[in-house]
């Protein structure tokens, strides 16, 4: 009889130790989902990652510095692929963070597809050659960031202008930019951009890494986020101002 007395405290031992491991597990999970979506808002069940879609100009020559156009704009752009390598990276960051702490994928979608769309929530890669990071520099929510047009290639902090970032033969910089849209305000709203290719999707990795970093001094407002990256090196990207 005490042998199986003994059995049995140590079936029931294993089993409550197991229970709460399992316990522990999913507070710690549900837990870090919380946090991660204070950052990218809590409707996150039709998450959008929106690249921007391009053309070869009509009248390209093999001397053309700028080959690509954009669709419902007149901006000319150059790139080194005819996808943007840059956004593929940073959506492919962006995935998997999702699908890790949340568990959830998210829907990569166009520019153009919802280019008429607000009630949406979404993380927009690349510049001016992305209607919806367009949206966002240009909301009136934005009171954060942008790119400055007095000096092409820089990125201007809107509240204190002395502070422009601008890109050179080593570092390139990138903007992560959170708004909630005044006409859905439920929805958050975010757009990453770079001043190059190396900008965009150094700080998307950034923002799929180290958002806890953002959450620690905008907390689940909205905010404006420089990030610096050396050329080559996504993982280099490094936090240099957060304005809220």
């Amino acid at each position: 009889m005490k042998d199986l007395h003994d059995i049995l405290i140590n079936l029931v031992g294993g089993v409550l130790v197991a229970a709460l491991d399992r316990l522990i597990i999913y507070i710690n999970k549900t837990f870090k989902a919380y946090r991660f979506k204070k950052i990218f808002g809590q409707q996150i069940e039709s998450f959008h990652i929106v690249y921007g879609t391009m053309i070869l100009k009509p009248e390209y020559t093999s001397k053309d510095k700028f080959p690509y156009l954009k669709p419902s704009t007149n901006g000319l752009f150059n790139m080194t692929r005819p996808v943007s390598f840059a956004e593929t990276r940073g959506a492919k960051y962006l995935s998997e963070s999702f699908s890790k702490l949340v568990g959830q994928s998210t829907r990569l979608t166009s520019d153009e597809e919802i280019k008429e769309k607000v009630d949406i929530t979404y993380c927009s890669l690349g510049g001016l050659n992305n209607l919806k990071t367009v949206d966002i520099l240009n909301s009136k929510e934005n009171i954060f960031l942008g790119f400055d047009l007095t000096a092409p290639g820089s990125i201007i902090n809107k509240k204190n202008k002395s502070n422009i970032y601008t890109i050179d033969g080593v570092y390139d910089y990138g903007l992560i930019i959170k708004i909630n849209n005044r006409l859905f305000p439920t929805r958050t709203q975010i757009c990453v951009a770079g001043l190059g290719e190396w900008g965009t999707s150094g700080a998307s990795w950034f923002l799929a890494n180290k958002w806890k970093d953002l959450l620690k001094v905008a907390g689940d407002k909205e905010f404006g986020a420089i990030i610096k990256v050396k050329g080559g090196v996504d993982e280099s990207a490094e936090l240099m101002e957060v304005v809220t």
